[in-house]
């Protein structure tokens, strides 16, 4: 299942030009979903938590909260005038994707605490690593992934010509198959 997740991730992460297309933030986004749900199950762990069968559920919840928040920031970045500068831009899309992103994760993470008082052990304990999973998932968002999406920003010119320089070939080979001289 998380493959298939990574699939999905890195085949709709922007759209599928090559200046726009962002298998590496796929990437990142389970990156920052792994580190949230290392860095949560080992403070639950620290504090004393302890884990039943259902907490195997929590990396597919995580994928499921993280993949949306990523996809929310580089919308957002994405809507920003590309003209502007790179600061700027990235101030414009966080404050839009991050008030989102804060309200949703924050409201995730209360309900998931709440659940924390139910007398039934396992879920108690999996409401707890949920809640602080999606707590650290939002910590890795605003701070792993955005400065993935600054790199990636400053990276979109040198993508703008590996997609010129590829457009180039294919048409070269295309005009060459067909025995016609584009030097001519």
């Amino acid at each position: 299942s998380i493959s298939l997740v990574a699939v999905y991730c890195i085949f709709f992460m922007g759209s599928c030009s090559p200046i726009h297309f962002r298998a590496a933030a796929a990437g990142i986004t389970l990156l920052c979903v792994g580190l949230s749900f290392g860095a949560s199950n080992g403070l639950a762990y620290l504090v004393g938590g302890k884990t039943a069968g259902i907490h195997n559920l929590l990396p597919f919840l995580l994928i499921g909260i993280g993949v949306d928040d990523m996809f929310v920031i580089s919308s957002n970045i994405d809507q920003t005038d590309p003209r502007l500068p790179i600061e700027k831009r990235m101030m414009i899309g966080m404050q839009h994707a991050g008030s989102s992103i804060t309200i949703t994760s924050f409201t995730n993470a209360i309900a998931f605490f709440l659940g924390c008082t139910s007398s039934l052990d396992a879920l108690s304990s999996f409401c707890f690593f949920a809640g602080l999973g999606v707590i650290m998932l939002f910590l890795s968002s605003i701070s792993v992934f955005a400065a993935f999406m600054v790199w990636d920003i400053k990276d979109r010119p040198r993508k703008r010509v590996t997609a010129v320089v590829l457009a180039c070939v294919t048409r070269r080979q295309c005009f060459a198959a067909k025995g016609i001289s584009l030097l001519s």
